[in-house]
C-alpha cells in the first residue's frame, strides 16, 4: 500500500514555482543590449537598455510592435531592430548597415532624440558624436 507524501506534493509546488519565476525572469527586458546586427566599419554599440526604459515608451524604438511595454515584453517576443533594419523588405525602410546620419536607423532615431534631450537640458549626457557610441578598439 503506498503512502501520501505531502512532502513530495510541496516539492513539486515549489520547483513549479521556481521554474515559473526563472520563465519570467528570463523574459524580462534585459539592462544593456549589445547592437551589433549591423557593424561593419564600426565596433558594436553596448546600449543601455534599462536606462532608454525610463525615459521613453517601447515603441519608440520597437516601432513595428504596438503597444509593446516593458510589462507585456515579458510575454512578447520582442522584435530586434536587425530583423528588419538589415536587410529591409521595402527600399524606404533605412538599412542599418549604412554609415550616413541620414540613411542609418539608429543614427536617425538615437542621435536625432539625443541632440533633442541635449536642447531640452545641457547638462544631459546623451551621446550625439560617432566615438562616443561606437568605442575606438584597444
Amino acid at each position: 500500500m503506498l503512502k501520501s507524501r505531502p512532502s513530495l506534493g510541496i516539492a513539486g509546488l515549489v520547483v513549479l514555482m521556481c521554474a515559473g519565476f526563472a520563465v519570467a525572469m528570463a523574459a524580462a527586458p534585459p539592462d544593456e543590449v549589445t547592437l551589433d546586427d549591423c557593424q561593419s566599419k564600426q565596433a558594436a554599440v553596448k546600449f543601455p537598455h534599462k536606462a532608454h526604459i525610463a525615459v521613453t515608451d517601447c515603441v519608440t524604438c520597437h516601432h513595428t510592435q504596438a503597444g509593446l511595454t516593458a510589462e507585456t515584453a515579458t510575454a512578447t517576443e520582442v522584435q530586434k531592430c536587425g530583423s528588419c533594419h538589415t536587410k529591409p523588405e521595402k527600399a524606404e525602410t533605412p538599412k542599418c548597415a549604412e554609415m550616413s546620419l541620414t540613411k542609418n536607423p539608429f543614427h536617425i532615431a538615437c542621435i536625432n532624440c539625443h541632440k533633442e534631450q541635449v536642447k531640452k537640458d545641457a547638462a544631459t549626457k546623451a551621446p550625439t558624436k560617432c566615438q562616443d557610441c561606437h568605442p575606438k578598439a584597444a
